[in-house]
């Protein structure tokens, strides 16, 4: 009996100090990193991981590493304390004798400033960067590619159910097995000094009134939608009581937003701002607007998280993994891409060019429309629960 007791009294205070321990872990406060860089639709997508964070750690610091240029989407967040801007033009080259002492500066500086760090890219620069912070907790992927799970030194195995599968899914389920709730929060919040540069852009341009945009690039030719269906699109959206229709993109897709603009009257009332604007008051832009019609591209994301009705067009890149979150019936397919999917196709197929996308029509988007695809799922954030995951 005796030793019993003692077993039990022991096993009572080593539970006492687990959980004493973990509630230090949840409300201490902390230095926490988060590791997403890039690419600049990942990082608008990543949000929840970061409102996770904040929600677990109230009084934490919590900094986000990302590449520069992309720090408009993140910087007014209300959970973000710091962005830990990756200078990725000037370390590209990093193998040349100033790459290497660069880089090797760069990393240097994230020593020792972070008690937990979340690696939510999962490859072997992000793993460097998380190594090199030498926090206690460096949290990744088991099976993060390129090796890059060496560098952590909590491995979490991603379950291989459907939910997992969604990107965010993935992140989030990331976070709850390092025991850290996850909440799927996508919320996006545009800088109130590029609201401002938008106001002063649009009274200029005569923009006002109800406004559609069309996002009608993105990185890969396999995941563009035809220039002239955009420019029929355009013309038909006018036609349905839009007074503006503004294209975005960057100053090197100039020439392809150009070949997407409606003509005749149309083109009266339609604006490329191609290279004209900021992220940041593009994101103002995106706000403002009534309307936004996407590839599967950084915009889209965007626009989810700042919770516009949306359609995303979908060719070669599975909705059930790159679909906004929460936005999964605001997508536009066909039956041609889900047979591609199931085949094993990839989007980096360089073969492929716009044979998927074409097989989506301009009467499909219309449609859509007509369904109210766009509205559904908008403002959706659910409550923390046991598993965020779920969500999805």
């Amino acid at each position: 009996m005796r030793t019993v007791a003692t077993g039990t009294a022991r096993m009572t205070r080593e539970s006492s100090f687990a959980c004493s321990r973990t509630l230090r872990a949840v409300t201490a406060p902390l230095r926490i990193l988060l590791i997403r860089p890039s690419a600049l639709g990942d990082v608008a997508r990543s949000a929840p991981v970061l409102a996770s964070l904040r929600a677990a750690y109230k009084d934490a610091h919590i900094a986000w590493l990302l590449s520069e240029g992309f720090e408009d989407v993140v910087r007014a967040h209300p959970a973000l304390s710091e962005i830990v801007a990756f200078p990725r033009r000037r370390l590209r080259r990093w193998w040349t004798p100033r790459g290497l002492r660069d880089s090797f500066a760069y990393c240097r500086a994230l020593r020792g400033r972070f008690d937990l760090v979340i690696d939510a890219q999962g490859l072997f620069r992000s793993g460097i960067f998380a190594w090199s912070t030498g926090a206690r907790r460096r949290v990744g992927f088991r099976d993060a590619r390129e090796g890059g799970w060496i560098f952590s030194n909590e491995r979490i195995r991603i379950p291989s159910d459907a939910a997992s599968q969604h990107a965010v899914g993935r992140m989030l389920a990331l976070l709850e097995g390092a025991r850290i709730p996850a909440i799927a929060d996508a919320r996006l919040y545009t800088p109130s000094d590029s609201k401002e540069r938008w106001h002063d852009f649009a009274r200029k341009e005569g923009v006002s009134g109800k406004i559609a945009i069309l996002a009608s690039t993105s990185r890969w030719a396999s995941k563009d939608w035809p220039r002239e269906r955009w420019s029929e699109l355009a013309e038909a959206l006018i036609a349905r009581g839009f007074d503006r229709v503004l294209y975005t993109g960057t100053a090197n897709e100039r020439t392809a937003v150009a070949a997407a603009m409606p003509q005749g009257r149309a083109r009266q009332l339609a604006i490329d701002l191609a290279g004209r604007i900021d992220l940041g008051t593009m994101m103002a832009a995106i706000e403002a607007s009534e309307l936004v019609i996407a590839n599967d591209s950084a915009a889209m994301h965007i626009a989810a998280g700042l919770q516009r009705p949306l359609l995303g067009l979908f060719g070669p890149t599975d909705p059930r993994e790159a679909a906004p979150l929460h936005r999964a019936r605001s997508v536009v397919t066909s039956d041609a891409s889900r047979a591609f999917l199931a085949q094993g196709g990839h989007y980096r197929d360089r073969g492929l060019g716009d044979a998927l996308m074409r097989t989506i029509s301009v009467e499909s988007v219309l449609a859509a429309l007509d369904a109210g695809q766009h509205l559904e799922g908008l403002a959706t954030i659910p409550p923390a629960t046991k598993s965020a995951v779920e969500a999805v």
